[in-house]
């Protein structure tokens, strides 16, 4: 069976009259565009090791936890991606995302906060956690999107 044994953290925003487009873009600032994003739930595998861009070829698959959210009402909206990296190497780590019409701040935290406890339930001592995460100020009638995701390969 296929495991990844790469990883990048990204986040971007993207604006646009078109909600699809908006969220285009935002991968492109990601620079994730031109990948198949399939969708996973939040384990990083053990074998992972963090990248500093993508190696992949243009228009493969990347396996993709991500948190995005896409409004055209004024106000902010955020985006965040948190990996928690355990101390012992042989263990997964685990990912969490958040998305919300509220600051980077708020996002940042409640990611945090969630991978801190999705570890504790693990039984895996924190290493470290590393997030990428976006805040987009939206203007009224405009699609605005924020995204955070965190991608392998």
């Amino acid at each position: 069976m296929y495991c990844p044994s790469n990883y990048i953290l990204v986040s971007g925003s993207g604006i646009d009259q078109f909600q699809l487009v908006s969220f285009d873009k935002a991968l492109f600032a990601s620079k994730i565009a031109n990948y198949n994003l399939v969708k996973v739930s939040s384990i990083l595998p053990s074998a992972c090791k963090e990248a500093a861009s993508i190696s992949a070829t243009q228009g493969s698959i990347l396996f993709t936890a991500y948190a995005s959210i896409s409004s055209c009402e004024k106000g902010k909206i955020s985006a965040a991606v948190g990996v928690g990296i355990p101390q012992k190497l042989d263990e997964v780590g685990v990912i969490m995302e958040y998305a919300c019409k509220d600051c980077e701040e708020i996002a940042v935290e409640q990611v945090r906060e969630m991978v801190r406890k999705s570890m504790e339930l693990r039984n895996s001592a924190i290493q470290e956690i590393k997030i990428a995460s976006t805040e987009v100020s939206v203007s009224e009638g405009i699609f605005s999107t924020a995204i955070a995701a965190l991608t392998m390969w």
